[in-house]
């Protein structure tokens, strides 16, 4: 039993740290509303004039840096992360009917 407890625990590990390291070494940027100097001179210029402000005219947009290789990571990140929860979901609740008899 405590082989299999071992063998588990070792599992858990080598689980968490491939979600930890595929999260954060990924090239997935947040930053989607940065305005640019150009966009706030321009926003500055339009208000002046009093044309209407339109909040996308401004936002540039969203460019697209991912690549093959950091769409398999971030497929396989989440295919370990599922199969993580459902493992230790499925731990708990055998740790729980252990409990209650």
């Amino acid at each position: 039993m405590k082989k299999l407890f071992n063998v588990i625990w070792m599992i858990c590990i080598v689980l968490f740290l491939s979600l930890y390291f595929s999260k954060y070494t990924s090239s997935y940027y947040d930053n989607k509303n940065i305005l640019t100097e150009e966009a706030i001179e321009q926003f500055e210029k339009d208000v002046k004039d009093g044309k209407t402000i339109v909040a996308k005219n401004y936002i540039p947009e969203e460019k697209d840096y991912s690549n093959t290789i950091s769409k398999i990571g971030m497929k396989t990140s989440s295919l370990i992360d599922k199969a993580f929860h459902k493992g230790m979901k499925a731990v708990m609740n055998y740790l729980n009917s252990l409990e209650q008899n």
